[in-house]
């Protein structure tokens, strides 16, 4: 599965998971780079600002989130391209 995600600087969108519903929160922030929130569905935070980068297990340091998110792409998203991303969806192999 590819998370959706959009080139909006500030999004929300909730996304089922193994039958549970996710809220994703994806920002742009000044410091030049996306990060995501993942949230229970009633705005209960798991993790916070998360810097999405290529090539990485980007919850590697949460064993506790059920899945894993990567992307296979070259280059880390820009404020133009995050739409292009293609953040896999993936079974958690953290623990």
């Amino acid at each position: 599965m590819i998370l959706p995600l959009t080139n909006n600087p500030s999004e929300s969108f909730n996304f089922k998971i193994n039958e549970i519903i996710y809220k994703f929160k994806q920002k742009w922030n000044t410091q030049g780079f996306w990060t995501v929130d993942i949230l229970d569905i009633d705005g209960v935070p798991f993790i916070y600002a998360v810097k999405i980068v290529t090539k990485e297990n980007l919850l590697k340091a949460f064993p506790n989130i059920p899945f894993d998110l990567r992307s296979k792409k070259e280059d880390d998203p820009t404020r133009d391209n995050l739409d292009e991303f293609e953040l896999e969806i993936l079974e958690n192999t953290n623990g």
